[in-house]
């Protein structure tokens, strides 16, 4: 089973890069991007149980990641909202994890910190249990059309 991720970010070349880097590492399944937080919202409202991660940049064209993140509180346990910035400062930070980030990643010097969170969580989606089952696969997805 290939990792989902969900992508929010207005850099074209980040972009590129991103999915070169995930897809030469890990089975990922690119579910889709967005470019503003309207469109961010938008699909995760309509698809709330098809992504594992969503990869978020904060300073968006339109809107902010903030607002991504605000936006998914809700989301299933089994699903990782992961922040990208180029100012990692302690403040931002610790707005980002009170919003719900499970982690924060600078985007100039912690990218392969971010591949290896992400090589990390699709081994959890495959990597079978004692009874064969694969870890996660007990996790109630919600139904309730939030993220």
């Amino acid at each position: 089973m290939a990792l989902r991720v969900y992508l929010v970010e207005d850099d074209e070349s980040m972009k590129k890069h991103l999915g070169d880097t995930l897809s030469q590492e890990i089975g990922v399944d690119w579910v889709g991007a967005a470019d503003t937080e309207a469109e961010a919202k938008d699909w995760l409202e309509r698809n709330p149980a098809g992504w594992d991660i969503a990869l978020v940049d904060l300073f968006l064209r339109e809107g902010t990641g903030a607002g991504v993140l605000r936006h998914c509180r809700r989301r299933a346990a089994n699903q990782d909202l992961l922040v990208m910035t180029n100012h990692p400062i302690s403040s931002l930070v610790t707005h980002c994890r009170l919003l719900g980030a499970n982690a924060v990643f600078d985007k100039s010097t912690e990218l392969d910190d971010l591949v290896a969170y992400c090589i990390g969580r699709a081994s959890r989606l495959v990597a079978p249990d004692r009874s064969g089952v694969s870890q996660g696969d007990d996790i109630p997805q919600k139904t309730d059309g939030s993220c």
